[in-house]
């Protein structure tokens, strides 16, 4: 499959820290701010990934999972690889995944910093594939699962568990975040199932409560050795810092088209908020795929997934050569 797409290039800021004193985090409401393209009408700007009003277990989830447990395999493992290889999760709620008492997925491999996992039985019913991943400190856990073979987006579903949310700031203003993200990717007229990945990059304004980012270097990896086919970067549009956390609007583009529309929420984490993490949906209706001189534009994508970043202290400053 080729993915052909102009990109969107995302000029990223870099400031100094400055001092503030120990406040609670936020203060303003949770409506997104500007810096994004109008939102087609084919996206909801308030549907999150993740409604906050539904549990499953121990987890907060949305979409069609009802319960979720996860078993951590031999957490003594030299690498992310070995202590994920025995995990076991179980989700219920999805249809043909397994059986009535919920789908068992095991690990299948690790991208991008993200555990991938896929149920036991995919060769009998239909294909899932979920990722499951606790941040780097352990403050949050963060997940998503989607199917294969449906002609819509099919079955679905995302959560999160809060171990460690930060609620009140440091003594900083102006703060960076690098990190991942990773996500699954399905498509309406084709029934594919891909994973997507990219590079997280958050701007975060603590004194005037407000952040973005970007998820740049974004690409298509799939599982049958295909790739990896480039996506437009994802810009994670201006919006407010609200009880340690945020919501707001995502956009890609096409020199000023907008190509996909969304949203994200998440979390910052630790007592020095030196962790964020969330959750991402981005569609695209007129998804083109062919060669450059024979596009067709039959698939519309959904890009379901999850991000999670460190702080970087102390800000890189950007230099200015003397000439």
């Amino acid at each position: 499959m080729k993915l052909h797409y102009a990109f969107l290039g995302a000029a990223l800021l870099l400031a100094a820290c400055g001092g503030a004193s120990d406040t609670d985090i936020g203060g303003g409401g949770t409506d997104g701010g500007g810096g994004g393209g109008d939102i087609p009408d084919f996206v909801d700007p308030g549907e999150l990934p993740v409604t906050g009003d539904e549990t499953c277990g121990v987890f907060t989830c949305s979409g069609d999972v009802t319960n979720i447990t996860f078993a951590a395999g031999d957490e003594s493992g030299a690498t992310q690889e070995d202590r994920a290889a025995d995990d076991i999760l179980t989700l219920t709620g999805l249809p043909f995944d397994d059986d009535p008492e919920g789908g068992v997925y095991t690990y299948l491999e690790t991208r991008n910093g993200f555990n991938v996992y896929e149920n036991n039985t995919p060769s009998v019913f239909n294909r899932y594939l979920a990722i499951h991943q606790e941040s780097a400190g352990g403050e949050m856990v963060l997940g998503v699962a989607a199917v294969e073979g449906y002609q819509n987006h099919g079955y679905t579903g995302a959560w999160y568990q809060l171990l460690d949310i930060t609620t009140t700031i440091p003594q900083e203003n102006l703060v960076l975040y690098t990190g991942s993200y990773s996500g699954l990717m399905t498509y309406i007229g084709s029934g594919d199932l891909d994973q997507t990945i990219g590079t997280l990059t958050m701007e975060v304004d603590f004194t005037d409560s407000k952040l973005k980012g970007f998820i740049t270097g974004r690409s298509i990896v799939n599982f049958q050795g295909d790739g990896p086919e480039a996506l437009p970067d994802l810009a994670l549009n201006d919006t407010n810092i609200d009880d340690g956390a945020f919501s707001g609007t995502v956009n890609s583009y096409e020199g000023q088209e907008v190509l996909e529309s969304g949203t994200y929420q998440g979390f910052f984490g630790g007592s020095d908020a030196s962790a964020i993490g969330g959750l991402v949906q981005a569609f695209n209706p007129d998804f083109q795929v062919g060669e450059e001189d024979d596009l067709t534009d039959d698939l519309s994508t959904r890009d379901l997934g999850v991000f999670t970043g460190t702080k970087i202290f102390p800000v890189p400053v950007p230099t200015v050569s003397e000439e």
